[in-house]
C-alpha cells in the first residue's frame, strides 16, 4: 500500500518534529516504505536548512512542501489566548486533503511520540479516523481526500474566526463524518498513559512541551504530586505534574537514543 505521513513543522517544534519522526521510524512495521511530508512557509513557519537536514537524516523520505498559498496569510488565530503569529503553521495541515495518489494519509502533529507499532491502521477500512474530534491524529481514506473537499477547507480560511483553528475548519465542515478513534493513538493527558497507548500526544499549545522543559525547570516547580493542571495562566500555561512525568521520561528517552544515532 501506499502510505503518506503529514504534518507541519517549524523552527520553534523541529526538536519535536525530529523525535517523533525517529521514535516513527523505530516502531512503525515498514517505515522506511512509506512517504513523509512536512509543510511549512517561510514567512510564518519557517524550517531553517539545518532542521531540515536534521529530518533527512533521521528519514531520508522525508519531503520539505513549502506551501505560499493566499488563503494561509488570511488565516485567524483564536480570538482568545496569546498565540503567536507562528500558530497559523497548523493550518498548513488542511494540505494533506488532497494528497490523492496514496491508498492511506496519516496526519500527525509533531508535538506527539511514537511508543508503539500503528500498521494496523493502514489497510484498515478507516476513511475518516479521529479521536475525540482533536485533529492531531488523523486517518485519511481516499473518500476524503480530493480536490472538491481541499477547496472547501481551504476557502473556508476566509470567513474562519480563527477559533481551533484547522481543527476547528475540519470539525464544522466534516465532523458529521468522524470515525472514532481509540485514544491509543491520541493519548492525552498524558496521565493516561497505559500499555495499549501507541501515540502520545502533548496536545494544546499552551502546555509545556517535553524539549523546553529545561527553559522552565528553574522558573516553576514541574512534576509535583497534585491534580493535573494546577495553575492554568497564560503565563506558564499548563504545568507538568508527576503524573505526566512517565511520558516526559520516555520522550527523553528516545531523544536520547536519536542523538547518539546521529553522532
Amino acid at each position: 500500500m501506499k502510505i503518506l505521513f503529514t504534518t507541519v513543522c517549524n523552527d520553534e517544534y523541529a526538536i519535536g518534529g525530529h523525535v517523533m519522526l525517529y521514535s516513527m521510524r523505530k516502531y512503525i512495521k515498514n517505515f522506511d516504505q512509506y512517504d513523509v511530508n512536512i509543510y511549512y512557509n517561510n514567512e510564518f513557519a519557517s524550517l531553517s536548512q539545518k532542521n531540515q537536514d536534521t529530518f533527512k537524516l533521521i528519514f531520508p523520505n522525508v519531503r520539505f512542501v513549502h506551501v505560499n498559498k493566499e488563503c494561509y496569510f488570511n488565516s485567524k488565530l483564536p480570538p482568545a489566548g496569546n498565540r503567536a503569529q507562528g500558530c497559523k503553521a497548523a493550518y498548513l495541515t488542511l494540505e494533506s486533503f488532497q494528497e490523492i495518489e496514496y491508498d492511506k494519509v496519516i496526519m500527525f502533529d509533531v508535538d506527539m511520540l511514537c511508543i508503539d507499532d500503528i500498521s494496523e491502521l493502514f489497510d484498515s477500512n478507516i476513511q475518516f479516523g479521529i479521536h475525540h474530534r482533536n485533529t492531531g491524529f488523523v486517518v485519511l481514506g481516499k473518500r476524503f481526500r480530493n480536490q472538491q473537499i481541499y477547496e472547501m477547507l481551504t476557502n473556508n480560511i476566509y470567513s474562519h474566526d480563527g477559533q481551533f483553528m484547522d481543527q476547528g475548519i475540519i470539525n464544522n465542515l466534516l465532523g458529521q463524518h468522524f470515525e472514532t478513534l481509540p485514544r491509543d493513538y491520541n493519548c492525552y493527558p498524558l496521565s493516561l498513559m497505559d500499555q495499549n497507548s501507541k501515540i502520545l500526544h502533548w496536545a494544546h499549545y499552551d502546555h509545556i512541551k517535553p524539549w523546553v522543559v529545561d527553559e522552565w525547570k528553574d522558573k516553576v516547580e514541574l512534576f509535583q504530586d497534585v491534580p493535573a493542571y494546577p495553575y492554568p495562566n497564560k503565563k506558564t500555561g499548563n504545568i507538568p505534574v508527576l503524573q505526566d512525568k512517565p511520558a516526559f521520561d520516555k520522550w527523553n528517552d528516545i531523544k536520547h537514543d536519536m542523538d547518539k544515532d546521529l553522532i
